[in-house]
């Protein structure tokens, strides 16, 4: 019984550490203007990928900031990059972070 317990907690702890696709509720009732229009210019290297520009809510401001887009190398060779997004719920907007998404091998 007290090793049930024991296994039970670790779950609940990784459960409760592992990172999600994180979600931000915004209090925001007007989403972000239209993606603005980017120069890739030449990759760094051939392992780079290029993650397109989003934009982010200033609380300070009360108005959508810019972030350019820029060229990263991905944690793996396989890895895809899912962009930032807004997705409209009723009277808000809730934000989702970009994230890299990886699909097994390693580089």
């Amino acid at each position: 019984m007290r090793t049930l317990l024991q296994i039970s907690a670790f779950f609940a702890l990784v459960a409760i550490a592992t990172p999600s696709f994180a979600q931000i509720h915004l209090g925001v009732n007007f989403g972000p203007p239209a993606r603005r229009t980017e120069v890739r210019g030449t990759a760094p290297s051939r392992s780079s990928k290029w993650t397109p520009g989003y934009y982010t809510y200033n609380t300070n401001r009360s108005d959508y900031d810019w972030n350019k887009g820029r060229w990263q190398d991905p944690p793996t060779s396989r890895s895809t990059w899912t962009a930032p997004s807004y997705k409209a719920h009723d009277d808000h907007y809730d934000y989702y972070e970009g994230k890299w998404n990886n699909h097994g091998r390693t580089r």
